[in-house]
């Protein structure tokens, strides 16, 4: 896609992302490559498994699962690598339960978020538009979406990032495995640079801008121009953008930020979320100008 040129970057230096331009890609690298980074497997064991593979009529990797020289996950990963498509596997980087998109991208769990990122694309009011992903209240799973949404969006080869603006609990450096580091409070209290935007490990359409700090005047740094000026330059340089934002009943920080951002995801929890609580907060969103793109209710 390309950038809308009303958003042009250049014209915003504070927030100048040309450090971030993606490296041309390189050529497809063979199963057996990649299964020799997975095992790791010498090269005996390489021609033991073409042997096989031809004496029995197998696949590569059937014949490397067959022989008991890689595991069935270790072949899938390796295909995906194939195809682009990023995930990983046991044992690497991430390994939070709550990443399904990452670590358990073929169960149930992670085909309602790919159906729900189908639907969200599908609407055309959404293109190029930062998304926040908000809940009524604590517990409801709004940090839990909104990394598996933008994992989602990263795993279509979009450039994609995932802004942590809850600066108050911050969740995203737990689930992706990182230290606290600077972040959002420092950029927009002009004490920091986008070289804090940071791609994720195993996932490399997918960057993150952890939350920073936790200030001590958090919705008066997202009420300010900055919080603005950070959203129109991310938006023309990535093709996805999501936002995790503070449990609403917390204060008007996820207003101010869905506001700003222009659209919302929200969150709640079947036998958890009040229906009054979920319809207070379509209302205070549509108040504030928010285009509401769905409503997700999670099963536990």
């Amino acid at each position: 896609m390309t950038a809308r040129p009303d958003l042009d970057i250049e014209t915003i230096p504070d927030f100048d992302l040309g450090s971030l331009r993606d490296p041309p890609q390189a050529p497809r690298p063979r199963l057996g490559e990649l299964l020799r980074a997975a095992q790791p497997l010498d090269d005996e064991e390489i021609t033991r498994i073409k042997l096989h593979q031809v004496r029995e009529g197998l696949r590569f990797g059937e014949a490397a699962v067959a022989l008991g020289l890689a595991r069935p996950v270790d072949v899938d990963w390796a295909l995906s690598q194939q195809y682009r498509y990023a995930w990983a596997r046991g044992g690497r980087e991430l390994d939070h339960p709550a990443l399904v998109m990452a670590c358990d991208p073929f169960s149930a769990q992670a085909e309602a978020f790919r159906d729900l990122r189908a639907q969200l694309m599908a609407d055309e009011r959404l293109t190029r538009r930062p998304l926040a992903v908000v809940g009524a209240g604590a517990g409801v799973g709004r940090s839990h979406c909104a990394a598996n949404l933008a994992i989602a969006f990263s795993q279509l080869g979009a450039r994609t990032l995932l802004i942590d603006a809850d600066l108050r609990s911050p969740q995203q450096h737990r689930h992706f495995g990182v230290q606290r580091a600077l972040g959002l409070s420092e950029l927009l209290a002009n004490r920091g640079a986008t070289s804090m935007i940071q791609r994720v490990a195993d996932l490399p359409d997918l960057h993150l801008l952890l939350a920073g700090s936790v200030p001590p005047n958090p919705l008066e740094l997202l009420q300010g121009q900055n919080f603005r000026r950070l959203l129109a330059s991310v938006a023309g340089s990535f093709d996805h953008v999501v936002i995790d934002t503070p449990a609403a009943e917390r204060g008007a920080d996820a207003r101010v930020i869905a506001a700003a951002a222009g659209a919302a995801v929200l969150v709640g929890r079947r036998h958890h979320s009040p229906l009054k609580a979920m319809q207070k907060l379509v209302e205070g969103m549509t108040r504030a100008g928010v285009l509401v793109a769905g409503v997700v209710m999670a099963e536990h």
